[in-house]
């Protein structure tokens, strides 16, 4: 089979052109990722992304407007692997007793602690990005983090509404404070490829601290 290749146009540019455009964009993504996982935010360029492609430069404004919005891409994709594991408990039913929350609770910090332990050093770019950078500030900590928070904040209301919970809980506050946390403890332990903790020791001190807080020592 020939492929047709307008004048000037070159063997590897004709390649890049059959790649579906779903492909092309996972591929930008994924090279996105990649680069924050070795380099912070400030250094990276479309350039700089694209080159880790085969793609040619232009093709990324075909998918993204520019690296804000490819940012927020990836945060939305890394953020939805975190509801998806916290789905269980944050719309569960406070009614199934106070021993099964602290049981559904244990599997999504843990599925939490997964993703955070996969994406780690990418979130760590940009999370140190929003100390500086607005438009990142915007899409990472009142997007992705304010969104867990107010998800956490609305089943603690109904954890201490459903008394399985101490009534003296301030929901919106308490989240907002183990959402934090737990948000920096874990880009600490796993941010950087060296020097990660223990997951199980990480594991233990967030189960406490979570189910210590909402559900009392004994579960």
């Amino acid at each position: 089979m020939f492929v047709v290749r307008r004048e000037g146009e070159s063997r590897d540019e004709g390649t890049r052109r059959r790649r579906r455009p779903e492909e092309a964009e996972r591929a930008i993504l994924a090279a996105a990722r990649s680069f924050l996982s070795e380099h912070p935010f400030r250094e990276m360029k479309v350039e700089s992304v694209m080159a880790r492609t085969g793609l040619s430069r232009p093709a990324f404004y075909a998918y993204f407007k520019d690296r804000y919005e490819l940012v927020t891409r990836l945060l939305e994709g890394i953020g939805g692997l975190l509801f998806a594991v916290d789905r269980r408990w944050l719309v569960g039913d406070p009614g199934m007793g106070r021993e099964e929350s602290a049981a559904v609770l244990r599997d999504a910090l843990r599925g939490g602690a997964e993703t955070f332990e996969r994406y780690g050093s990418v979130l760590r770019a940009i999370s140190d990005a929003a100390s500086y950078d607005e438009r990142v500030e915007e899409v990472y900590r009142f997007g992705l983090i304010e969104r867990l928070t107010v998800a956490v904040a609305a089943r603690i209301a109904r954890d201490v509404e459903a008394g399985v919970s101490p009534p003296d809980l301030v929901p919106q506050e308490t989240a907002r404070a183990l959402v934090f946390m737990t948000e920096r403890y874990l880009i600490d332990a796993y941010g950087r490829p060296q020097g990660r903790r223990a997951r199980d020791e990480i594991l233990q001190t967030l189960e406490r601290v979570w189910i210590n807080t909402l559900y009392g020592g004994s579960c």
